[in-house]
């Protein structure tokens, strides 16, 4: 009989060979650590908030126009510097208030006039230049010879306080061109304290730019939406700026000479959908050099234009909503997470501009549940930003053990 035990293999040391190797590989898979989650950023990094639009600014001279929050909506006509006229007053006051602080509700050191102030105010008026009458011994507060330089436009009360600031007009001169440096007023000479000289010149952008400084101090602008002021030994002096109130205008400056013909440097405050929106401009070289009522009506007309022009325009609007997605997580295991914003945004908007995003990203490993943040997101919208945090939108799981098991 044939013995079929002596031809048998004993398979038993291979199959335990075999079951063996399998549980090293099962438990180096499982101990093998899975590959980071990648993200891909799915909102766009620049979107234009519809078709742009551009502002309504005279052809002839040089304007400007800017929102708070948005900054420059708009320039026309000429960039090369030209005579400001009595705007210049407005780095007058600006250097004074630098240098002499008042909050509001102060008056600040009593100024006595000289015999010498006396004469220069009637040398201003053999000029016909813009003066209010002075006499020695005559005592003015700070307070009230900034109210004569900014309202009524005195020519003198510049002089004046210059004297008194820095000890000499021309020293005081000097810290008005300092102080446009540093502002960056690249363009802008300053030749004398109140415009008279055609040699002091600007240009419409640099004079927004200390406008724009200028209305930030609460004195400043408390001032330029007086309609009069009373100064002592003078009386009730009515001011040159006749738009004050119309179109919501609350400042700041007018000036005129034959050689910068009609100027008009202006804040004004709009409703927008019940949010205040702070508008600040620039207009120069407008009107009939030949006549200062002419000309400051062209420069008021040009102004209320370019104001009434962004009606329609300006809007606070939905930039993003609440869970919006921003980037998406993958997972070589077959996950997708997004990551999303935890509210709404609403920021003021003008046609064309656009919407800059970025996303920062700080840790996407898994195990992370939903609504935990991972990064931020920052946006950009003319001078507006706001930095939200970015969260997952649902749990970010890490990967399962057939995933483990099965993976190459």
């Amino acid at each position: 009989m044939y013995d079929y035990g002596r031809r048998r293999k004993n398979y038993g040391p291979l199959i335990l060979g075999v079951l063996v190797v399998l549980f090293v590989v099962a438990v180096a898979q499982l101990l093998r650590g899975a590959p980071d989650p990648t993200y891909d950023v799915t909102f766009p990094a620049s979107s234009p908030l519809g078709d742009a639009r551009q502002p309504e600014l005279p052809e002839d001279g040089s304007s400007v126009i800017a929102v708070s929050g948005l900054g420059v909506l708009g320039s026309a006509g000429s960039t090369d510097p030209r005579p400001i006229a009595s705007i210049t007053k407005v780095m007058t006051a600006y250097v004074i208030l630098k240098d002499h602080p008042l909050k509001p509700g102060e008056t600040g050191p009593i100024i006595e006039l000289t015999t010498r102030d006396e004469e220069r105010w009637l040398e201003m008026v053999a000029q016909d230049q813009s003066s209010l009458s002075v006499y020695a011994g005559q005592r003015l507060t700070q307070l009230q010879l900034l109210q004569g330089l900014l309202v009524p436009s005195a020519n003198n009360y510049a002089e004046i306080l210059s004297a008194w600031d820095a000890g000499s007009i021309a020293a005081f001169v000097d810290k008005m061109n300092a102080e446009a440096e540093a502002l960056g007023m690249a363009d802008t000479t300053y030749h004398d304290t109140s415009g008279f000289s055609p040699d002091t010149v600007s240009t419409a952008a640099d004079q927004l730019i200390l406008a724009r400084m200028a209305m930030q101090d609460p004195v400043f602008a408390s001032i330029v939406r007086l309609e009069q002021v009373t100064i002592p030994g003078v009386g009730t002096v009515a001011g040159v700026n006749l738009l004050l109130g119309v179109d919501g205008i609350v400042g700041i400056k007018t000036g005129f000479t034959e050689q910068a013909g009609g100027n008009f440097a202006f804040a004004a405050i709009r409703d927008i959908a019940g949010q205040q929106a702070d508008v600040y401009g620039v207009i120069l070289g407008q009107g009939n050099s030949e006549s200062a009522f002419e000309s400051h009506q062209a420069a008021f007309a040009a102004t209320q234009t370019a104001i009434d022009s962004l009606d329609g325009g300006l809007e606070y609007r939905l930039v993003l909503s609440d869970r919006q997605p921003m980037a998406t997580v993958t997972t070589d295991w077959g996950d997708e997470v997004d990551l999303v914003v935890t509210e709404d945004v609403n920021l003021l908007t003008w046609p064309g501009m656009n919407l800059e995003t970025t996303i920062e990203v700080d840790d996407i490993s898994p195990g992370k549940a939903a609504g935990e943040q991972v990064g931020w997101v920052n946006l950009k919208l003319g001078e507006q930003a706001r930095r939200l945090p970015l969260v997952l939108a649902t749990d970010l799981k890490g990967p399962g053990i057939f995933w483990r098991l099965s993976r190459l």
